[in-house]
């Protein structure tokens, strides 16, 4: 029986020349995991699962900065995670060492064969790799999972291509869940959509920042948060606001704020039934249905009796429980592993 590193808990390295060699030989799933979506998950349930059945080590290893803020950096692309979000959500499938790569140009400039060569067999020595069927490796992605599968007898692996996730979005319309459909949904506003692809509501995680306090001058104080995360589209949104291990209702507003002309666009919410100085410290925003657009109010009186108005309808929807939490919808954050065959097909060469 394979015995866990640090007791059993997870280890996270910092790049591969520090791959405790205790942990080769088991199974491997390589990806930026951007949002640990529905595919993630079934991939890496898979993963688990083989690791289970055949007692051996679950290795994951991932990239930061995304690869393509390397290869393009003149494209401009908002991450649906933070680093700690994705290392949290990588934490639910109990791998035994999560690797984060350093995505930098000589790391990407290697040809698929060294990849598999000095990576998957040198460093990992894996017996198995777990991807999806879009997976690809080496420079200009020159590598994909046929090559996996016509290789894994030469490298010593057996490859487990994972089917694409698909799920109903709320107008029941069947789609493939990838990260740029998370992201499409959410620029559209649709982040009860974004939520049933994910499995969880989209959250944002950052740090409270000063504002212009006009929130607070009118009654409704509100927290501005700075992220590199993609960002819904304008308007009014019921959420939570988590602030350390307390969970508060949350009036999320995004947008310019068009009753004060001239305002910068912001991201801010109303924690409701909070008072206190969070100034500095980290929130996290999970947003969970569009309420308004924004609006340009003829006075501020006017702006506070809406503001009431969405104030009130976040409480309700609170404590009516229809405010969801992670448990509530498809894929939760944490899995059992399940049937290593369910959603795989493996290939020995």
């Amino acid at each position: 029986m394979h015995t866990s590193l640090i007791l059993r808990r997870m280890k996270v390295v910092a790049n591969m020349a520090e791959f405790p060699s205790a942990a080769r030989g088991g199974v491997l799933s390589v990806g930026n995991f951007d949002g640990v979506h529905l595919g993630h998950q079934q991939m890496l349930s898979t993963a688990a699962a083989i690791a289970q059945r055949e007692d051996c080590p679950l290795v994951i290893l991932t990239f930061d900065p995304h690869p393509l803020a390397v290869i393009k950096p003149e494209i401009k692309r908002s991450g649906l995670l933070t680093l700690s979000q994705r290392l949290d959500l990588l934490a639910g499938f109990s791998p035994d060492v999560l690797v984060v790569q350093q995505a930098d140009a000589a790391f990407l400039s290697m040809v698929a064969d060294d990849f598999l060569r000095h990576i998957v067999r040198d460093t990992f020595a894996a017996r198995w790799m777990v991807e999806g069927p879009n997976f690809t490796f080496g420079h200009r992605a020159q590598g994909t999972v046929q090559t996996l599968i016509e290789r894994g007898h030469e490298f010593h692996f057996q490859a487990t291509i994972v089917a694409t996730a698909t799920t109903a979005l709320s107008d029941l319309t069947l789609v493939d869940v990838s990260s740029s459909l998370i992201r499409w949904l959410i620029a559209q506003g649709r982040v009860r959509d974004a939520a049933i692809t994910l499995g969880r509501p989209y959250a944002i995680r950052g740090r409270v920042e000063h504002g212009a306090a006009r929130g607070r001058t009118i009654g409704w104080p509100t927290a501005n948060i700075q992220t590199q995360q993609a960002i819904p589209a304008a308007g009014v949104y019921s959420g939570w606001g988590i602030l350390g291990a307390k969970r508060y209702p949350a009036a999320i507003s995004i947008g310019n704020n068009p009753t004060f002309a001239g305002a910068p666009s912001t991201l801010e919410a109303h924690l409701l039934d909070f008072s206190g100085d969070i100034y500095g410290h980290e929130v996290e925003l999970q947003f969970f249905r569009w309420l308004r657009d924004q609006q340009k109010f003829a006075s501020v009186d006017a702006l506070k009796r809406q503001i009431e108005l969405d104030v009130a309808h976040v409480r309700q929807a609170s404590r009516s429980q229809t405010l969801p939490t992670a448990t509530d919808l498809p894929g939760p954050i944490r899995h059992q592993p399940a049937s290593a065959g369910a959603t795989a097909k493996e290939h020995a060469s």
